[in-house]
């Protein structure tokens, strides 16, 4: 939801879906790839399939994981038909401190100083670099697949470490750090004008919170927040909640049933009690006001689990991405801020705790590494919010770079 939910899932698979042989590993990688005098390694899960390999001259594929526990390849994903097509050998890498890969013993603020995708990107190199000895052809080719935040990881892997790749494919890759993301919202508002009823209940939905909130008096607040089953959320957190409840769907291509659900209430003229059956529907589509308590992203104890609190560490460290209102929009209120996201930041981490947007886009490189980056192939889809954080001018395809933008409907 929202957010702290950038992690893009594999989906749901049934029996049918899983390839019959998978097998799983576990890598032996460093915990910090940048002080060459740390031996210290840690256990990195990975799985690979050989069903369709053809050891001589078959390719490699690694499918990057991102923001959450690793997933086993489904059959009818788009890396696992690639690998049937090309005879290649496919591997899936999990990423450092999400599901059982960690490389500490919590998730402290000095543990937590080894997350960051600069870690990531040459835990990578390094399992290509040493799969590859293993596979003994030194010139075996490899291709990188990932998407959303593992799709800014390729993109800037290709800046970084291209001599280890053949080609590469990002899909919905934010390879652009954006702190103050006022364009999400942008986006979904453009969305969500595709059926202009929708969006004049959502409209109306969040301008009657946003001004029981902001305007109203306490006995109204406390209404509104009890109907929703939110009374202990503070003000500013309970608009964040009120928004993302329509928000996730949006971003996950449900725009057209979160929309029919939104119509149905129509007939009831109490915002209240509309307000109410909003809330239900938040909980039929999993969100819940307690997640934005922030409580559960200020524990440091292990979850393979759970990715909310390493998320938000590495939103609040190093890549932004804060979902910001503007006085233009009317769908999410201007009092969620910069600001705003700066004091959650605080409260999550016990101190200031605050990327510097120029810092990171400077050191990683932000939609200006086209200019260097060859051999890639950029996807995005046309109704996803996080397509302004990454390559989107298809006029930049040459010989060696593709730019795509997928047009949608939903």
């Amino acid at each position: 939801y929202g957010m702290r939910h950038r992690h893009m899932t594999l989906g749901e698979k049934s029996e049918e879906d899983m390839p019959k042989n998978v097998v799983v590993g576990y890598f032996n990688n460093r915990v910090d790839h940048f002080n060459l005098s740390s031996t210290k390694t840690y256990s990195q899960k990975y799985w690979h399939v050989d069903d369709f390999w053809e050891p001589q001259e078959g390719p490699a594929i690694l499918y990057i994981q991102g923001e959450g526990p690793g997933e086993i390849i489904g059959t009818r994903t788009m890396p696992f038909e690639l690998a049937q097509q090309l005879h290649a050998r496919l591997f899936s890498l999990e990423h450092r401190f999400y599901g059982v890969s960690q490389p500490c013993k919590d998730w402290s603020l000095d543990c937590l100083s080894f997350l960051n995708h600069h870690q990531a990107m040459a835990d990578i190199a390094n399992f290509i670099e040493t799969k590859t000895d293993e596979m003994e052809k030194p010139d075996r080719k490899w291709i990188i697949v990932g998407g959303s935040y593992a799709g800014a990881l390729v993109g800037w892997f290709m800046s970084k470490y291209s001599h280890l790749v053949e080609v590469a494919y990002s899909s919905s890759g934010v390879i652009n750090s954006i702190l103050d993301f006022q364009l999400y919202m942008r986006q979904i508002s453009i969305d969500l004008k595709k059926d202009p009823i929708c969006y004049t209940a959502v409209t109306d939905l969040n301008a009657f919170a946003t001004y029981i909130i902001t305007q109203g008096e306490d006995e109204e607040k406390d209404k509104l927040k009890a109907l929703m089953k939110a009374s202990f959320l503070n003000d500013l957190d309970f608009l964040m909640y009120f928004t993302d409840i329509y928000v996730g769907e949006i971003q996950y291509s449900n725009r057209k049933t979160v929309c029919q659900n939104i119509i149905k209430m129509g007939g009831e003229k109490d915002m209240y009690k509309k307000s109410e059956l909003y809330a239900k529907l938040g909980v039929s589509v999993g969100v819940s006001p307690e997640d934005y308590t922030y409580n559960k992203e200020r524990e440091t104890h292990i979850d393979f689990a759970s990715s909310s609190r390493q998320w938000m560490y590495q939103t609040c460290s190093s890549l932004g991405y804060f979902q910001t209102g503007g006085v233009n929009n009317p769908l999410r209120s201007s009092l969620i801020n910069l600001d705003y996201w700066q004091s959650v930041c605080r409260y999550i981490f016990g101190k200031n705790i605050f990327p510097s947007e120029q810092y990171t886009n400077g050191i990683t490189g932000d939609v200006r590494i086209v200019q260097w980056v060859n051999k890639t192939i950029f996807v995005n889809g046309g109704d996803d919010p996080w397509q302004w954080a990454g390559v989107r001018d298809e006029k930049l395809t040459n010989d060696d770079l593709l730019v795509m933008i997928i047009k949608c409907d939903d």
